[in-house]
């Protein structure tokens, strides 16, 4: 049955073909789309469970972002005092704070590390954020010429980097995220300040102060027991010019937006999954249609129902498994594309894609594909398998 199998769709190359696009087409748009989702879902993991800080405080209200802040690496130059801190750390249910500097763009002309956009400073002393990472490598903290690099920025030759004219050592590099952190450059505060004071496009911020005494963010860790949406509000009512936003809000938010569009895209992907279905029950009751003859004369020569009906399945799988490889190769590679894209134009945040991940998905497109030639396929199978032998050549026609 296997090989007659194949012998039929060589034998209708044209219709073949037809049927492997249609199967591939509707592979190809689900694997994307499930691909994606997939990404960003574990970005959203990887960022409620790896960022460390239950609230972001930052400057000025009017534009502080701690949406941008927290899933993006564009770094924002707002500063506040640091003595800021010391009134923060009053509040009732706060157990660790920690200041953190945000310089400037990174590119190709000042950074010799591709990849990174952001250049954030860290307080060693009261640091909880990169200390996990710092413990299990048995540092305690940064010297002033050593730098960490973010999850997403791409190994290199060599642990030297140029950062904006100081030559840096790199120990290591971060845990993925799923957020800003993936782009971010952090070396100590007080390097990062010195960098930015002598920075030739920041000048214009350092009029009234120098950067010795501003930070650009308070990060904090609640104790237990204590509600970090509740502490925020208590943060905002001193009376600061400042912003604290509950992680977890930000988190939620965004979950909220993605689950959105997750249904809206799942929903165009059943229809799709819907319209290939009928395409394909169509394509092979016709050919089942044409075929009576050829099927009537399988009867009479002893073959049993059961294996006509196993003949059109295994047709019908033979196709969809080939426009399942097909549709699943070219999705695919085509992820990387629609992230990068996502990337540039919203803030989103994005887990890992590996090529464990590409293969996951990659055999649930295949599993996809089969299961729709199954649907499509089984009725025209069950019909064909119930022709009369002798009715079937007389009224039959050959191919």
């Amino acid at each position: 049955m296997w090989f007659l199998a194949w012998e039929n769709i060589i034998r209708r190359r044209g219709q073949s073909i037809l049927t492997v696009s249609i199967t591939a087409l509707t592979v190809l748009t689900f694997v994307l789309a499930f691909s994606v989702l997939f990404t960003l879902q574990e970005g959203l993991k990887l960022s409620n469970e790896r960022l460390g800080a239950d609230i972001i405080v930052l400057p000025n209200k009017s534009n502080a972002d701690a949406f941008q802040t927290i899933f993006t690496a564009e770094p924002v130059n707002i500063y506040m005092s640091e003595d800021i801190t010391q009134q923060i750390a009053q509040v009732k249910g706060i157990e660790k704070l920690t200041p953190q500097f945000f310089t400037q763009t990174l590119d190709q002309s000042c950074c010799s590390i591709g990849g990174a956009t952001r250049l954030v400073g860290y307080d060693p002393a009261t640091d909880f954020i990169l200390e996990p990472w710092l413990n299990e490598h048995n540092l305690k903290a940064l010297a002033d010429n050593q730098i960490i690099i973010g999850g997403n920025i791409p190994a290199f030759l060599g642990n030297q980097a140029s950062v904006l004219g100081g030559v840096f050592t790199v120990v290591g590099s971060l845990y993925p995220t799923g957020s800003g952190m993936d782009e971010t450059i952090f070396m100590n505060i007080d390097v990062a300040r010195e960098l930015a004071e002598n920075s030739p496009y920041l000048q214009g911020l350092w009029k009234k102060e120098t950067p010795g005494n501003l930070i650009s963010a308070i990060l904090i860790k609640t104790a237990e027991g204590y509600d970090p949406v509740q502490i925020a509000e208590e943060i905002d009512n001193l009376g600061l010019t400042l912003e604290a936003v509950a992680t977890s809000e930000v988190v939620s938010s965004m979950r909220s937006q993605i689950l959105i569009i997750s249904k809206l895209i799942f929903g165009l992907w059943l229809a799709v999954f819907f319209v290939a279905g009928l395409a394909l029950i169509g394509r092979f009751s016709a050919l089942a249609r044409e075929r009576k003859k050829e099927i009537g004369l399988l009867r009479a020569i002893g073959v049993q129902r059961t294996e006509v009906f196993k003949l059109i399945l295994l047709e019908a799988w033979f196709m969809a498994g080939a426009g399942g490889i097909a549709g699943s190769i070219l999705g695919v590679l085509g992820v990387n594309s629609i992230l990068t894209t996502l990337r540039s134009a919203m803030s989103l945040p994005m887990g890992q894609w590996s090529w464990s991940s590409a293969l996951g998905n990659g055999l649930l497109g295949i599993f996809v594909a089969l299961l729709l030639g199954f649907i499509a396929s089984v009725y025209p199978a069950w019909k064909s398998s119930k022709l009369d032998p002798q009715e079937a050549i007389a009224r039959g026609e050959v191919d």
